[in-house]
């Protein structure tokens, strides 16, 4: 499991083929499901130009770590990635990136969307 706050810009799709190109279960996974939240410039009808996302250092990586361990229990996954941004998010830059590996799809509910 790896959780990460990070306060610059990150390419989700970069971090997701490297975690998983250095993952460990090589050849133990039959499925991967993954999330990217962006940055949208609207929000409830009002227009946004930007977010300056605060946080409290180690109870947020706890929190996260717990949510994460609770994902790993319920759903038997081998492996869990999880980066979000702190500080100034700009319009379209993702906010978080949430991913999941586990033996097969129906572990992570995917056998229903396939």
């Amino acid at each position: 499991m790896k959780i990460e706050l990070r306060d610059k810009p990150f390419n989700p799709y970069a971090e997701l083929t490297a975690y998983q190109a250095a993952m460990d279960c090589c050849g133990k996974y039959g499925a991967t499901a993954s999330f990217v939240g962006s940055m949208r410039d609207f929000n409830e009808g009002d227009r946004i130009e930007g977010l300056i996302l605060e946080f409290y250092p180690g109870m947020t990586e706890k929190h996260l770590s717990a949510i994460c361990q609770q994902a790993q229990q319920r759903w038997s996954l081998l492996e869990t990635l999880v980066i979000h941004r702190v500080g100034q998010i700009d319009i379209g830059e993702p906010i978080v990136l949430v991913a999941v590996w586990s033996g097969h799809r129906g572990s992570i509910g995917l056998a229903r969307l396939i």
